[in-house]
């Protein structure tokens, strides 16, 4: 594939705005449910066995709601590009985690999106995560974005309307 032909797709505004509306709503519901239940989310980073046990409970609450804000604000195209590089971030922490439970054969469910879930990790999760990152690079990388209110805020702080 032509690497132009290729650059072209990935910096279309509309892929942009799929990837963002799509990872804004998947990253809404992940960070809801885990907020309903930060004990069982908890509970789901213990599993991983990477962290030491006294940063568990903060990052059970903080992680949640940095979900659901950057989730929101992609969703809503405010802030864009830094909610992208939240949830690029976050989303890299996760492949790590992941990765690791994979590699050292720890047999325990996800906790992506419920700590109820019974679902074990596979690689199939990690090519989400994947895939997931890679959309959130899309969208932090693409400068022309659509239904976007980034722009209209951009709109009224300049004279040139946004292209």
């Amino acid at each position: 594939m032509d690497s132009v032909y290729f650059k072209k797709i990935i910096t279309h505004p509309y892929l942009a705005f799929f990837c963002r509306i799509l990872l804004g709503a998947i990253f809404i519901y992940a960070g809801a449910n885990k907020i309903i239940d930060p004990e069982g989310f908890a509970r789901s980073i213990i599993n991983y066995r990477i962290l030491p046990l006294e940063s568990i409970n903060l990052l059970a609450i903080v992680i949640p709601w940095l979900e659901l804000v950057g989730g929101g604000f992609l969703l809503l195209g405010l802030f864009t590009s830094g909610s992208a590089l939240i949830i690029a971030f976050l989303t890299a922490i996760f492949l790590v985690a992941l990765s690791s439970a994979l590699i050292r054969g720890i047999d325990i469910s996800c906790g992506c999106f419920s700590s109820r879930s019974s679902n074990r990790i596979n690689i199939l999760y990690l090519f989400r995560d994947l895939t997931l990152f890679c959309f959130a690079l899309v969208v932090l990388f693409n400068s022309r974005r659509i239904l976007c209110l980034d722009n209209k805020l951009k709109f009224g702080k300049s004279s040139n309307p946004p292209s």
